[in-house]
């Protein structure tokens, strides 16, 4: 994992950045106030990352592992798109929703990354802890896998995401 990758996603599994966010509000049970998922793909022999998060305010991000001088793609996104604000409130009300069936350790400690091609890690952050539940990615694409609902609109998220950025000039694209 990159350097600026890492970084980013640190960002995202440290509720104290939420702190001082006028209008942030916990959800569910675990109180979250950020989740979304973890992907690994193959590029190559390497293995990359791409993350997608949002927030109880409805700001939203997608950051990938590239092989740019960065080694960081991204977009960010929700103010003002509608529909993508729709489908990540939706990815947080689940996370909310299945915190308690996924392993919970201490903001303290790092969430571990997958380093095998095809793994989807879920995850879900409170004040205090990190939820996260890591499957194959076709296990989540069964609409009988009770993670399924989380998954599908993680996938609607990266879709609008797309939609978005060709919306812009191809001068402002990532």
């Amino acid at each position: 994992m990159n350097k600026a990758y890492e970084n980013m996603r640190a960002f995202w599994l440290d509720a104290k950045n939420f702190d001082n966010r006028k209008g942030i509000i916990e959800i569910g049970p675990e109180k979250i106030v950020a989740a979304g998922i973890e992907m690994t793909l193959a590029d190559g022999e390497a293995i990359k990352h791409l993350l997608i998060a949002t927030n109880s305010l409805g700001d939203s991000s997608l950051y990938f592992e590239n092989n740019s001088k960065s080694g960081l793609g991204g977009m960010i996104g929700g103010h003002g798109n509608e529909p993508l604000q729709e489908a990540a409130a939706h990815m947080l009300a689940y996370g909310g929703k299945l915190a308690e069936h996924m392993t919970k350790i201490p903001t303290t400690q790092p969430m571990p990354a997958s380093f095998k091609a095809g793994q989807v890690c879920l995850f879900a952050v409170s004040k205090q802890y990190i939820f996260y539940k890591e499957l194959p990615e076709q296990e989540l694409r069964n609409p009988d896998n009770p993670f399924y609902p989380m998954f599908a609109y993680s996938q609607q998220v990266i879709g609008l995401f797309k939609t978005q950025e060709m919306q812009q000039p191809p001068s402002a694209r990532a």
